[in-house]
């Protein structure tokens, strides 16, 4: 995922019928895995704050029986706008009301 915005909300759902609780901890980048409330349904969820460029997000889900699983993903956070590197009208120059073809070539 990649996106502009800092704040964000990871949610998610349990649903181990067999070995409640589910204990599940949230780690973004290097801090520290955080205990998240998992709630009778199962359903979690934790705001977190990223930084600018990549981010990891580690999601450890354990059950009662001492069985886990992970889920991790990463966001970059990109707030750099894209920038036009050329721009080109076809034919040019262009004449009142003929049809032209405007061509915008970015990078990002």
């Amino acid at each position: 995922l990649i996106t502009n915005k800092t704040a964000i909300t990871v949610t998610g759902k349990t649903n181990d019928a067999t070995s409640s609780p589910v204990t599940v901890t949230i780690k973004l980048n290097s801090g520290n895995a955080e205990a998240v409330e998992v709630g009778a349904d199962g359903a979690f969820s934790k705001a977190l704050t990223l930084a600018v460029g990549a981010n990891t997000i580690t999601v450890v889900a354990k059950d009662a029986a001492g069985k886990s699983t992970t889920v991790t993903r990463t966001i970059i956070v990109d707030q750099t706008a894209p920038v036009i590197k050329s721009i080109t009208i076809n034919p040019n120059p262009v004449d009142a009301g003929k049809t032209y073809v405007i061509c915008v070539e970015v990078t990002d």
